[in-house]
């Protein structure tokens, strides 16, 4: 009996070892059946900088994560849900869980970016370049005398006359892809940044290549880039890109960059 009472304690560990044994072989069972969606998380800090949104498009957009994750914006903590939300006079669009703007223009970039929105306002990309192709009709009198406070008879004015001789459609699909930059939105605002900043990267030294600006600026009817890239100028860009700091903050940017 002595002998017997001795053993009990081995089979009480022997019985846990087994039952734990079990548990930890069921949870590999039950892990290998769960979706592959379930599975591939994001890691901690990629959640924290990003949000919820992360959990499914670094599966159907990781482009546009692998974009975010190398921005200014991801450095500094801002996160989807920041820039996406809808703002006073935006649609709503549910999506997910959350409610997100159905269109972002520049009015979802300047609440953290005030004083480059005002710089943008004062310039010939807002609206004298909706204006120059549809006149002064969309924009309400408030916007008109901004504009016009700053570029006299740009965007109080009719239509441009060529334009209209080129027909809707060609205004739509041509002349309307690029002056969209400075068309006025329902939500009171102006154009939008990612004309010249692109979405996700959100960069300033994008912005300031000339290839960006070529986008638009190109062809037989205003063919700057063309007319750049083949000046003094244009060569010195590509002989001397790599000696330039395109990425200097605005406010700190001086000749020594360029």
């Amino acid at each position: 009996m002595a002998r017997l009472r001795g053993n009990r304690p081995f089979a009480a560990v022997f019985v846990a070892i087994a039952i734990g044994a079990a548990l930890v072989v069921g949870a590999f069972i039950l892990h290998a059946a769960r979706p592959e969606g379930e599975l591939e998380q994001p890691t901690a800090a990629f959640v924290r900088a990003t949000g919820k949104c992360a959990e499914c498009h670094r599966r159907e957009t990781p482009s546009v994560l692998h974009q975010y994750e190398a921005s200014r914006h991801a450095a500094e903590g801002v996160s989807c849900l920041d820039c996406h939300r809808a703002r006073e006079g935006q649609e709503e669009l549910a999506h997910r869980g959350f409610v997100i703007t159905e269109t972002m223009t520049a009015g979802n970039c300047s609440g953290c970016h005030a004083t480059e929105y005002r710089q943008y306002l004062r310039s010939r990309h807002a609206a004298p370049a909706w204006a120059a192709v549809t006149g002064a009709r969309d924009f309400t009198p408030e916007q008109v005398a901004f504009a016009e406070r700053y570029h006299e008879g740009a965007v109080d004015r009719p239509p441009n006359a060529l334009a209209q001789l080129e027909g809707p459609a060609a205004i739509t699909s041509g002349c309307q892809s690029c002056h969209d930059i400075g068309k006025p939105n329902a939500d009171g605002s102006i154009g939008t940044c990612t004309e010249c900043h692109s979405r996700h990267t959100t960069s300033v030294e994008l912005a300031r290549t000339p290839q960006t600006c070529g986008q638009c600026h190109l062809g037989p009817d205003h063919s700057q880039i063309e007319i750049y890239t083949e000046s003094k100028h244009g060569v010195l860009w590509a002989s001397l890109r790599d000696q330039m700091n395109m990425d200097a903050p605005p406010a700190e940017l001086t000749t020594a960059d360029m």
